[in-house]
């Protein structure tokens, strides 16, 4: 029987390897080898330190997941794989593809077919792992609804603030960063955002049309609330878990008709709904990794064997630069 590795979340902040046995696959399912999986460090630092709140635990969940948020639990929801075996009925177009799945991280697994989706031939492993954010980021663009010319502020350089910038880049935007680390600051400005600042800028914000929050931080959300100006759209793309955000609704909140709204991947916007669908959005995903310039937000790879320390550096909440950490099972 094969044999795989995943890696677990025991208890709050702490990871650990375990080594499970693995099926053959049955009707309509593929074995995969992974040969890449991205951490996504805001969604799983919550997950790992066990904070996921109970009434979102239901859409946060993943077919694959094994355990429950109250952990332990395996989740993880970017890995790509090459499949090496299939079982009946299984379409035999799929073996030898390589693959993304929303799967926990595993070194190797067993999916059903459907939930496979193959990459254009060759797109780096490593690179691939983004597809995942890069589907968050190009929801909040088409959720901010960039215009040519537009001015866009984006708060946080994260993995998923560096591609929420570079696509609205991309979309016409002016698009000026804000970020602390000015490491994450040079990488933005490499990316084609046209300014990095350390903090936010009151008056930079005013003169905006779109601010963008992916910092994760309520502070951030309501520094921009406070400051923004007539007719302004906010974004917020930050997941905030359990924590509370106060905002300044007074002041020049009303008079300049601030409009705030969410933004989730789980649902295609209602100005593209009638034309996208998942698997349309993929396939702009699966164009847009075709990007080398992507592969300056991923990080040394990580061996498997490293997983413990690695996730102790995301409970400890330790920045990495670049910010996009992907593990290497074959290691």
């Amino acid at each position: 029987m094969t044999r795989a590795r995943a890696i677990w979340f025991e208890r709050p902040g702490v990871a650990a390897l375990r080594d499970e046995p693995l099926s053959d696959p049955g009707p309509h399912e593929a074995l995969v080898r992974t040969l890449a999986c991205g951490v996504s460090a805001g969604t799983e630092r919550l997950v790992l330190m066990g904070r996921v709140p109970p009434d979102i635990r239901a859409v946060m969940a993943l077919p694959a997941q094994r355990g429950s948020f109250d952990l332990p639990t395996s989740y993880g929801y970017a890995a790509v794989g090459v499949v090496e075996a299939i079982g009946v009925h299984t379409s035999p177009d799929l073996l030898g593809r390589t693959v993304f799945a929303l799967h926990p991280h595993h070194d190797r697994f067993i999916s059903n077919e459907h939930a496979l989706r193959p990459l254009s031939e060759g797109t780096p492993a490593p690179r691939a792992t983004l597809a995942a954010n890069l589907e968050t980021a190009l929801n909040a663009v088409w959720d901010a609804e960039i215009a040519l010319g537009e001015r866009v502020v984006v708060v946080g350089l994260g993995v998923v603030g560096q591609l929420v910038a570079r696509l609205a880049t991309r979309a016409g935007g002016h698009v000026a960063c804000i970020d602390p680390d000015e490491r994450r600051a040079a990488l933005a400005r490499d990316l084609g955002c046209a300014a990095a600042l350390p903090s936010i800028d009151a008056a930079l914000v005013a003169e905006a049309d779109v601010l963008i929050e992916a910092s994760g931080s309520p502070e951030a959300l309501a520094a921009l609330v406070a400051s923004a100006g007539s007719e302004a759209r906010i974004l917020v793309v930050s997941w905030y878990g359990e924590r509370g955000v106060a905002l300044p609704l007074g002041g020049r909140f009303h008079p300049n008709r601030v409009t705030i709204r969410s933004s989730q991947v789980g649902a295609i916007p209602p100005a593209r709904r009638a034309r996208f669908t998942f698997d349309r959005r993929f396939s702009v995903v699966n164009e847009l990794l075709r990007d080398d310039h992507l592969d300056r937000l991923v990080g040394p790879l990580v061996p498997f064997t490293d997983a413990p320390r690695l996730y102790a550096s995301l409970a400890a909440g330790e920045a990495w630069n670049p910010p996009h950490r992907v593990l290497d099972p074959s290691r």
